[in-house]
């Protein structure tokens, strides 16, 4: 996978997931992270990914489009994970240097 890269998901790809357009949870943010990275990289199994420090965070107090999720792997690197007003999701790949 490149240094830094973007994918967008419809949020609806996830619908069987209870945190679907329903905040976060840890385990929802990994099932999109690995689809991220079978979107990015055909060639890395994401069912082999190691996850690692999550967190989660609104940015501003009443706002929920403004929560932001960091989860880090151990293999690949580490991701940024948030929605938008349009119902897709955002998740931003950084690689480990």
């Amino acid at each position: 996978m490149q240094n830094s890269q973007t994918v967008t998901f419809l949020e609806d790809k996830f619908d069987r997931h209870p945190n679907c357009y329903n905040g976060w949870s840890e385990s929802y943010v990994q099932l999109i992270v690995k689809s991220a990275i079978k979107a990015l990289d055909d060639e890395e199994n994401s069912d082999e990914i190691t996850f690692s420090n999550y967190s989660q965070k609104r940015m501003v107090g009443t706002n929920s489009y403004s929560e932001i999720c960091y989860i880090e792997t151990q293999e690949v690197g580490f991701f940024f994970v948030m929605r938008n007003m349009n119902d897709q999701i955002n998740v931003v790949y950084s690689r480990w240097d």
